[in-house]
């Protein structure tokens, strides 16, 4: 370079750096596109693990058909088993799908697959603790200290109500011991089962005022916008919703049987005029033929208002900013239709719901019940609405001799019985052998559940015809004495259900 010229590059050096330059950024783009390539190889290869495992774990009877399109192939039978909990539950441990994944399975498995998988997820999710999953599982029955109750049985509303006031958030995560005053039996989960169920029945009597029927049909409740007349009903709807998050919790079935919006509302789903027909059945085709006729030229007298009615009086409720001079028309009538329904299924026992929801809080996050929908939700606190009697004798046990076989009257003349008996006498027997008269879905009798897990129905003999029928109900044992006619079994069997009851006796 020579004074103040510029010094340039000889051509064949400038093409040498652009070939270098260009030969970089290929091999980076490769580089960058490769390692994307792995990460979403990896994540493919995550998620058909999550299938598989949620696939193996099915509980369908029969072997679930792998769609090819997955490409999963089902992983070995040892992990399957080493997941399971001595209950035959699945351990919070386990290698088990997430709910992500379970719900990727949804056109691919049965719903009651599904809604078992969603169950033992849940189970795990409430094992781990209040801190978001952070803690280790919660010890065993056994090694934990126990929640003591103890209640009369004509008044175990009361006495659980005054006892549950003083327990924290934190000990309600131990296991419950139930004592029923003046009954001996030692609880190894046959009397909380009996005490959940006597209690879910027990909040629904007419002297709380807390629920009321529901006008669609005769076995369903719904909050009662009226409660206030009993001054504690705020605390107790807080109970009842602690109630059924430890039922969740402890995996017991109540004796309830609440509206479907009930079940949306926990939930958090959107309400709508539809939701009326699980409430009033009347009120809702009032509803719709408003919707469906036209209102031009016709006064039906209605206003953007509603009479409540208070223990006699009535006041007049505005549905919108002076909703009483706003006439319903045609151009409203939606907008009336929409704020009516909202105000019946929602403002009108507002308070009532969010008192029960921040006792159900206590014990399980509302959050991870979103991820069930309300029919899994009622199946997940209730279990199945009817019980099954082919499903209940194809999944008993038989001891001591008796077997389901023409050589032993006594057990045919039992299905006979059982067979001709309804649903509410049925309920009182699985009740006085099992403490509860649930059936979890959908497992049916198969998921009977007794002190150390799993536990079907059992029929064990006892020659001693001279005696009633017994129960042992940690155990799910009916003590059936090998009776001589079908009008025998049939009196003492009933005598024992009514007579006894559930009360824990010395056996």
């Amino acid at each position: 370079m020579v004074g103040g010229g510029v010094a340039v590059a000889a051509p064949h050096e400038r093409w040498d750096f652009l070939i270098v330059t260009w030969m970089s950024s290929v091999a980076m783009v490769f580089s960058l596109a490769g390692c994307a390539w792995h990460r979403r190889r990896m994540q493919r290869r995550r998620e058909a693990a999550d299938l598989a495992a949620a696939i193996q774990l099915s509980i369908n009877d029969h072997i679930v058909s792998i769609p090819p399109a997955l490409g999963i192939l089902p992983p070995p039978q040892a992990r399957h088993d080493s997941t399971l909990g001595r209950d035959g539950r699945v351990s919070p441990t386990g290698d088990y799908p997430n709910i992500k994944s379970i719900n990727d399975l949804k056109d691919h498995l049965s719903a009651g697959s599904i809604f078992k998988m969603k169950r033992d997820w849940l189970s795990r999710e409430l094992s781990k603790g209040r801190d978001g999953g952070k803690s280790e599982p919660s010890p065993a029955r056994s090694e934990r200290r126990l929640l003591q109750i103890v209640v009369r049985r004509d008044h175990v509303f009361q006495d659980s109500y005054l006892q549950f006031a003083s327990i924290s958030d934190d000990d309600l995560r131990n296991p419950l011991s139930i004592h029923f005053v003046g009954e001996v039996g030692r609880d190894d989960g046959g009397v909380t089962r009996d005490w959940y169920s006597v209690l879910s029945k027990e909040i629904f009597n007419p002297q709380y005022g807390l629920f009321t029927f529901s006008a669609a049909d005769d076995y369903t409740f719904q909050l009662n916008p009226n409660s206030g007349i009993n001054p504690d009903h705020l605390d107790f709807f807080r109970f009842i919703g602690t109630i059924v998050g430890k039922a969740l919790l402890d995996g017991c079935l109540l004796d309830a049987h609440f509206t479907r919006l009930v079940y949306k509302r926990i939930l958090d789903k959107p309400v709508t005029y539809h939701d009326m027909a699980s409430v009033d059945v009347q009120f809702y085709k009032s509803l719709v033929w408003l919707l469906e006729n036209k209102l031009d030229g016709v006064d039906l007298g209605l206003s953007f208002s509603v009479d409540k009615e208070n223990f006699g009086a009535y006041e007049e409720i505005e549905l919108k900013p002076k909703g009483k001079e706003i006439i319903v028309s045609e151009m409203n009538k939606r907008e009336y239709v929409d704020l009516l329904a909202g105000w019946r299924l929602k403002e009108s026992v507002e308070t009532q719901f969010q008192a029960l929801r921040t006792g159900l809080a206590r014990v399980v996050e509302p959050v991870l019940l979103q991820n069930f929908d309300e029919n899994e939700l009622e199946w997940l606190i209730g279990g199945l609405p009817l019980i099954d009697a082919l499903d209940w004798r194809k999944s008993t046990v038989y001891k001591a001799g008796y077997s389901d076989s023409v050589e032993c009257p006594v057990i045919r003349w039992f299905w006979q019985l059982v067979d001709s008996w309804d649903q509410e006498m049925r309920a009182r027997l699985l009740q006085f052998v099992t403490g509860t008269s649930k059936v979890p879905y959908p497992d049916g009798f198969k998921g009977l559940r007794g002190s150390e897990g799993l536990r079907p129905f059992h029929i064990v003999r006892v020659s001693d015809s001279s005696r009633l029928p017994q129960a042992h109900t940690c155990f799910n044992e009916l003590i059936l004495p090998d009776y001589d006619s079908f009008e025998e079994l049939a009196n003492n069997l009933t005598t024992a259900i009514f007579e006894t009851g559930n009360q824990f006796q010395l056996r």
